[in-house]
């Protein structure tokens, strides 16, 4: 399949951030759009306001009714949820729309999905070639594909010195994280000090059967402001003075490309060990060895915490990747 690119002239966009979900990919995504190219940020509510509200990482956002949001020009959905599927009608014909991974357009005769009876009226970006070749597959539906916008922030050091971790986890904690294979590692891992120390939003389903037993609350130390460089509390960057960053999604038809905690982590010269499945997508731009560490079972995983590796040759060749989305326009 031929991939389509955007035209390299950028224009203006209002942000319409459209879903309920205040943690993960979706909203550091929107952060990331609105703080890079100072693009305005929007969310559809009862009324429009004069007033704006704090979205999180240093992002303000306004309340728009959806009569005010039909008249808008220049409109880019960062994301939407069944939530706002009701306000799909309201939405101009010139509206861009990101899809992030297939569970979004996921639908059955029982249970089809609205929002594909509007994707073909809009202008679709992607941000993982898996998943655009997944809408061509299944829908016939193109769009163009763009890679995830980074905003270089400032990172602060110091705050921690030679009480930081060896190892962390900063991603959500739910089924498609792997995070019992974290936990079990850690009984593995001989010194108590290098343990991977875990901050996330939990999926309270996903702790009570899989992680309870494994040593969640010892390891968990709560989910982390919306701040860019992660903080928590007082700590000012919890990535300051971290080796490792362990990531071990996986998500089914999602692979290929990166995700805000891969892109923080390299940022912030932390080594990046994510699970095999990931590494082994068709078109992965991560390479077990060169830019990271790939492993699948908690023994691995161990095993690299248990010794002294030098990784200054795989960070300086995940860099090389930070430039593709510092560049990026949209």
């Amino acid at each position: 399949m031929k991939r389509r690119t955007q035209n390299k002239r950028r224009v203006k966009k209002n942000l319409v951030y459209m879903a309920q979900p205040i943690y993960g990919g979706w909203v550091t995504m929107t952060a990331h759009l609105s703080l890079k190219y100072n693009y305005p940020l929007f969310r559809v509510g009862n009324r429009t306001e004069n007033n704006s509200r704090d979205y999180g990482y240093g992002v303000k956002y306004i309340n728009i009714s959806k009569e005010d949001l039909k008249k808008m020009t220049n409109v880019l959905v960062t994301a939407i949820d069944k939530h706002y599927y009701q306000f799909l009608e309201y939405l101009p014909k010139s509206t861009s729309i990101i899809i992030h991974d297939p569970t979004e357009v996921r639908t059955s005769e029982k249970n089809p999905n609205p929002l594909l009876k509007y994707l073909p009226k809009f202008k679709v970006y992607t941000i993982r070639e898996a998943v655009q070749e997944y809408l061509v597959k299944n829908f016939k539906l193109r769009s163009t594909f763009n890679k995830h916008p980074f905003f270089e922030y400032s990172i602060i050091k110091g705050t921690k010195g030679k009480n930081s971790p060896k190892a962390v986890s900063i991603s959500r904690i739910d089924f498609d994280k792997n995070t019992d294979i974290i936990l079990k590692a850690n009984k593995l891992i001989n010194n108590p000090k290098d343990r991977i120390i875990i901050y996330g939003a939990e999926n309270r389903m996903y702790v009570f059967h899989k992680l309870q037993n494994l040593g969640f609350k010892k390891y968990h130390k709560g989910k982390f402001d919306k701040t860019l460089p992660p903080s928590l509390g007082t700590n000012k960057n919890i990535l300051d003075g971290v080796k490792f960053v362990v990531d071990l999604s996986v998500i089914k038809n999602d692979g290929g490309g990166t995700q805000y905690t891969f892109l923080e982590a390299i940022h912030q010269g932390c080594t990046l060990i994510l699970h095999k499945k990931w590494v082994a997508q068709k078109k992965s731009i991560f390479k077990n060895g060169v830019n990271c560490l790939a492993v699948e079972t908690p023994e691995e995983l161990a095993s690299i915490i248990n010794k002294s590796i030098n990784t200054n040759s795989i960070n300086k060749s995940a860099k090389g990747l930070l430039k593709n989305h510092t560049k990026v326009i949209w």
